[in-house]
């Protein structure tokens, strides 16, 4: 397979050649490429000749102060001669042409026509360079310092700076650290706009598109055409702008990374020489030209010929080596039965391959593939040995840096899982053997998803480096620190002799961890739950010891978070108890143990009941009724409150269709919806089906949303309210006071009413606090044109303030607990008596 890079520019020149004549005026010539999106054009006489280009870098000439110098015609400014080159030129050939007369740009000729234009553009888009692209991150590039100014500076130093420097963009800073990019096309458009006396802030591109430094490449060339930009920033690890890199540097990496495989293609041709051994003298030129080392000896193994790349490579010359045998490479690494088998081999096969360890003349080791053949006469009689060789140290060296990236975190350069696993099986056989005792943290960050989720996650990696670095530091000297995935990391602490030991170097983590940090220029503060389970006593295996230290820093969160634990048997058996209540929790779904009970919502005036909150109840065979707050977390942790949500739903819509046809109830019955119902099911197709079935108004069902849910901007809560409100469903929200009760939120929720929280509820009558909390959530309803429901209403005194201050639902013990549907349905025949 022909490679991109050998292609004929024809292939993927620009036949859309944008011109002018050599009158046309500067502004004009300029407006035109803007409009274009052009980065040169070609002036052409009236006998249709081209006899100058004008581009993106003569802009940078332009007076902009003076509008003579953009009035000027363009052929008083123009470059020339235009270079031309032939249609059939290799896009290399190309590079190399551009490289030498220090351009971007040249015609495309074909017998003796001009057929296109081709640029760097055209080479760094040209399909079949992403297997060059994909070989280099930024970080190994050679690119020019960036030059970066200040948003304040004027346009007259930017341009100075890019004509002196040569330089196709600079940064712009602005005052709040933020960056902004100026580059030759946008000098182009002030040339065509007149607009020459500016600061560089009002002029620059902001904000500016940028990569890390470890990105490679090809996902460099993604984000530049993704984004229909020509220059892309490169950020370090301190987000600080380190390079600008444009076409001209990506094609300088292609066309490295394209010698390196027409090395190894001229490799393949010499081997293929080899192998027919009557026709050497036919491989003269390769012999001569090839970046491989050749070696010729007689059939006694005394070097007769050597080629160029042979002196390049080990740094003798030919006069040096010839006479001699190869062994004047020897670097003593290779034993004697090696050499041994490689005649053996050699005698019996007449090749071998392999990889050799030899030294240079100046003692230097280096590693090279080596080839040998004999060639043998009519008679079987070998003549000569040919040993083709490449230094291979590079590849080497990549594969040991690749073999360090699949047993490494390649953010943190921590071990990761995998090389984890292996030390810690390791430590296991270790200390069995010499009787020891060691330790195991297991460490999980608290509150980093706000990190990512509110600052992005470039900031969550600073941090996730930052604490690396941290762990690194307080971890003694013969430990492991190692990162698991995401913001879970362990340490294996060795040679432990008290539990003393363990705790304060716990402690030491946890205050490393909580110190204050500042990630994208933002002050964070985070903290850690740490498990620990020590060897012997909490596992004799490998797994038993992570999962012990694992649990143990679950209970570490349930306790507070910022905190560690050792683990202990007991937690085993409540984790064993939890996963029961799971597994007894999917039978339940399965064997209908689960029920909808229903608590009244009434008019607190009279007492007559207006509707009902619908609420879920398991009644297990063996333990009898299950508390709603033993299995609604675990419900809602294992993704079953998804189905056992629908269930709810579905229940609920056939008892309303049942006591709508009995002409029982015409208020609305309300459901409660989790989080997770949705943001990860379909839930206004749910619903929309639901009504469908049991053929209901959507005025007799409603979704009551808790606060913090509802507040959920980033999860995409608001589009899909906004969808169930679509369908005519009536929206509140749950336990109103108690979550962000952000009111400038709130007003553009498609919510119809709020449930007061019955903590407010429950003292309002004695507690001056919880009264007036009340009463300015009553006063927000009104304002906001919102319902009311007041939830845990138990005394009369409650009642009477709630309807004093204008509150007329309310739900509690002082008219009903929650009943199973059957009693509800009682309460609402004998309220029709």
């Amino acid at each position: 397979m022909m490679s991109p890079l050998m292609q004929p520019i024809e292939q993927i020149a620009s036949t859309d050649i944008l011109s002018c004549s050599p009158e046309t005026l500067v502004r004009e010539a300029a407006a035109m490429m803007m409009e274009s999106g052009c980065g040169s054009i070609v002036v052409f006489n009236s006998a249709e000749q081209a006899i100058g280009i004008w581009t993106e870098t003569d802009a940078l000439s332009v007076d902009l102060s003076d509008e003579t110098s953009r009035c000027l015609p363009i052929r008083e400014v123009m470059s020339t001669p235009v270079v031309t080159l032939p249609h059939h030129m290799s896009v290399h050939d190309v590079v190399g042409q551009f490289r030498n007369n220090a351009i971007r740009h040249a015609l495309v000729e074909k017998q003796g026509k001009i057929i296109g234009l081709v640029s760097l553009s055209d080479v760094v888009l040209c399909q079949g360079t992403e297997a060059f692209l994909g070989l280099k991150r930024l970080d190994g590039i050679q690119a020019k310092p960036v030059v970066v100014l200040q948003s304040s500076d004027s346009l007259a130093a930017a341009l100075a700076s890019m004509r002196e420097q040569e330089l196709t963009a600079i940064g712009v800073q602005f005052a709040d650290g933020s960056y902004g990019i100026l580059t030759q096309r946008d000098v182009v458009g002030l040339v065509a706009s007149g607009r020459g006396q500016a600061e560089l802030g009002d002029i620059c591109t902001r904000p500016v598109i940028g990569v890390s430094v470890s990105t490679s490449l090809l996902q460099a060339r993604r984000v530049i055409l993704q984004h229909q930009i020509r220059h892309l920033a490169v950020f370090d690890a301190e987000h600080r702008l380190a390079h600008i890199i444009g076409f001209r540097e990506i094609i300088q990496s292609i066309e490295h990374e394209f010698l390196l495989e027409l090395h190894g293609a001229l490799r393949e041709r010499d081997e293929a020489l080899v192998q027919s051994r009557q026709s050497l003298l036919l491989a003269d030129k390769v012999f001569e030209a090839t970046m491989e080392g050749i070696v010729i000896t007689d059939g006694n193994g005394f070097i007769q010929s050597v080629n160029p790349a042979f002196t390049r490579i080990t740094g003798y010359s030919r006069e040096e080596a010839i006479g001699k045998t190869p062994a004047l490479l020897k670097s003593g690494k290779q034993s004697p039965e090696f050499y041994e088998y490689l005649w053996r081999c050699l005698r019996n096969d007449g090749a071998w391959q392999g990889e050799v360890i030899n030294r240079r003349k100046n003692g230097l080791l280096y590693t090279e593939h080596l080839s040998i053949t004999a060639i043998r006469d009519e008679r079987g009689e070998c003549l000569h040995y040919v040993a083709v060789f490449s230094d291979i140290t590079q590849r080497k060296q990549a594969e040991e840096r690749l073999h360090f990236l699949a047993n490494h975190d390649a953010l943190t350069g921590l071990p990761n899982r995998t090389l984890f696993i292996e030390k810690l099986q390791s430590a296991v056989e270790q200390a069995r053997q010499y009787d020891r005792r060691f330790a195991l943290l297991f460490i999980d960050l608290d509150r980093f998803k706000m990190v990512n989720d509110t600052l992005g996650h470039h900031a969550g990696d600073e941090l996730l480096v930052r604490i690396a670095s941290e762990l690194q530091r307080i971890a003694p000297n013969l430990s492991t620190v190692a990162r698991l995935s995401g913001d879970e990391f362990t340490v294996l602490l060795e040679n432990i002799v008290t539990v003393q030991q363990v705790a304060s170097r716990a402690q030491s983590i946890l205050d490393a961890i909580s110190a204050e940090s500042t990630v994208a220029g933002q002050g964070v503060f985070i903290s850690a739950s740490i498990g620990i389970s020590m060897f012997p006593e909490d596992g004799a295996m490998a797994d038993a010891l992570l999962v012990n230290a694992d649990t143990a820093m679950y209970r570490a969160k349930e306790r507070g978070k910022n905190n560690f634990q050792f683990y202990t048997a007991d937690m085993n058996a409540r984790a064993i108890e939890r996963l029961k209540m799971e597994y007894s929790l999917h039978r339940a779904l399965a064997q209908n143990e689960l029920e909808v009970w229903y608590q009244p919502k009434v008019e607190l005036s009279s007492g007559r009941i207006i509707g009902a909150e619908a609420l879920l109840r398991w009644r297990h065979p063996d333990m009898g009724l299950i508390s709603p707050a033993q299995f609604i977390p675990i419900a809602e942790e294992s993704s079953l409150i998804t189905s056992i949500g629908e269930w709810v739903l579905d229940s609920s819509c056939a008892a309303i269709r049942r006591w709508r046809d009995a002409g029982l109830l015409q208020g609305r019955i309300a459901v409660n919806v989790s989080g997770r119902q949705l943001k990860y099911s379909s839930i206004v197709d749910t619903v929309a089906c639901m009504l469908e079935r049991y053929a209901l108004p959507s005025s007799a069902l409603e979704l009551e949303i808790t606060e913090s849910v509802a507040m959920d901007e980033d999860s995409g809560m608001v589009e899909v309210l906004h969808r169930l409100q679509a369908l005519g469903i009536y929206l509140s929200i749950d336990d109103f006071g108690t979550g962000y009760s952000s009111l400038s939120y709130l007003k553009r929720l498609p919510v119809r009413g709020l449930k007061i929280d019955q903590s407010f509820i429950m003292d309002l009558h004695q507690d001056r606090d919880d009264a007036a909390i009340t009463q300015a959530i009553i006063s927000i309803a009104r304002s906001l044109g919102l319902d009311l429901v007041a939830e845990g209403v138990e005394l009369d005194e409650q009642r009477r303030f709630l309807v004093e201050q204008g509150c007329h639902c309310g739900q509690g013990y002082l008219f009903s607990k929650p009943v199973p549907a059957d009693a509800f349905e009682a309460l609402l025949r004998a309220q029709q008596v």
